[in-house]
C-alpha cells in the first residue's frame, strides 16, 4: 500500500557501484574548482601586454605627432601611431611608445623590453639617437590588426 500522500512515488536512488552522484559531484567539486584556478594563473602568466601599452595612449600619440611631427617621415609617424618601432624613429618617440627599456647594453646603444619571464619581447638598436636595427618582435607583442588614423 501507498503511504505517501502527495500520490508520488520516492525518487529512486541513481548510484554507480555504490556511489551516488551527489556523494560523486560533492567530492569532486572542490577538485574541479582548483583544476579551473589553476590553468586561469597559469594562462595569465603567460599573457604579455603588448609594449605599446606601456607607453601613450593612441588619443595621446596622435596629439604628439601634430606637436611634434615636423620632419618626420611619414613612414615613421604611421608606425608611432600604430603603436610599433620603425628604423629611423627618435629615440625619444620610442620612449613615449614603449616606455623605458626593461634593460640596456651597449652603453644604452640597445634597448630590450622583455615579459615577465625575462624573454625578449623586442630590442633596439640605436646610432645617432635614432633606430638602426629593431629584432625580436618587430610590432612589440601588438597583434591588432586595427590602424590609426593619421591627423
Amino acid at each position: 500500500m501507498n503511504t505517501n500522500l502527495s500520490g508520488h512515488s520516492k525518487p529512486k536512488d541513481r548510484s554507480f557501484v555504490g556511489i551516488s552522484f551527489r556523494g560523486l559531484w560533492a567530492a569532486l567539486c572542490p577538485a574541479l574548482l582548483a583544476a579551473g584556478v589553476v590553468a586561469l594563473v597559469a594562462c595569465a602568466s603567460g599573457y604579455t601586454r603588448p609594449l605599446v601599452s606601456r607607453g601613450l595612449p593612441a588619443e595621446e600619440r596622435k596629439d604628439y605627432i601634430i606637436q611634434n611631427g615636423f620632419g618626420i617621415p611619414e613612414n615613421v609617424k604611421q608606425a608611432f601611431l600604430e603603436g610599433f618601432v620603425e628604423v629611423g624613429m627618435a629615440r625619444e618617440m620610442v620612449f613615449q611608445l614603449y616606455g623605458a627599456p626593461d634593460r640596456t647594453t651597449g652603453g644604452d646603444t640597445n634597448w630590450e623590453y622583455v615579459n615577465n619571464k625575462g624573454n625578449l619581447i623586442t630590442g633596439i638598436t640605436f646610432k645617432n639617437d635614432k633606430v638602426e636595427k629593431v629584432y625580436g618582435d618587430p610590432k612589440g607583442g601588438n597583434t591588432s590588426e586595427s590602424k590609426a588614423a593619421t591627423p
